[in-house]
């Protein structure tokens, strides 16, 4: 559940809770043991799916100048709940911050900024970050020795053995790379929600089909 609290004029400060019930202790003890820091990875994508679409509609909205219903289509019942607070809110001229407009419209990136708003502010987060980073650095460190030995282990040991050592190198430089990614995602959000991405929308029209 996700409570949205109104700061100012296109801004709000997020309470979300996760409440579970399970009737088997399996699921509660996997989630206990994830990590916070890549829970919190996960619930900054869910807010991030339709952060650059909400950003870009309020401001068409406050240009269109018209009633909510006049300006959006609604065609579903799920969209009853969503008009009926509108119509109160313009009813009831119960705009929470009256005459006030919406600042300039933001950049792709500062939208999907994760550092300035949530990382650097998280405890777990921010920990998680300085340690990949060391241990990216480490790797680093490892894979330069696996190369600079590999002509060595090439002459001393049996082909095997020097096959064997030559995938340390590789599989270092490997694990580089994916902490790499992972890093990235401390820093920025993506800009194609995953349900949008070609592979998603492929497997949809299948199951549809």
């Amino acid at each position: 559940m996700v409570y949205a609290t109104p700061m100012r004029k296109g801004e709000c400060r997020l309470f979300a809770r996760f409440p579970f019930k399970f009737s088997s202790k399996l699921p509660a003890t996997v989630i206990g043991l994830t990590p916070r820091w890549f829970s919190h990875i996960g619930n900054n994508a869910v807010l991030e799916d339709d952060q650059i679409f909400l950003h870009l509609q309020e401001r068409e909205l406050e240009q269109a100048n018209r009633p909510y219903a006049q300006a959006c289509y609604l065609p579903t019942q799920a969209d009853r709940y969503v008009l009926a607070f509108r119509n109160w809110v313009s009813d009831f001229e119960a705009d929470p911050f009256p005459g006030q407009r919406l600042e300039r419209e933001w950049t792709k990136q500062a939208l999907l900024d994760r550092y300035q708003s949530h990382t650097q502010h998280c405890h777990s987060c921010r920990t998680a970050l300085a340690r990949i980073k060391t241990l990216r650095w480490a790797l680093l460190g490892v894979s330069a020795v696996g190369w600079s030995l590999l002509p060595i282990a090439i002459g001393s040991f049996t082909a095997t053995t020097a096959m064997l050592l030559s995938l340390l190198p590789l599989s270092t430089a490997a694990a580089w790379a994916g902490l790499g990614r992972l890093e990235r995602r401390f820093y920025e959000g993506r800009a194609v929600p995953p349900r949008n991405l070609p592979e998603k929308k492929a497997k949809a029209g299948r199951a549809q089909q």
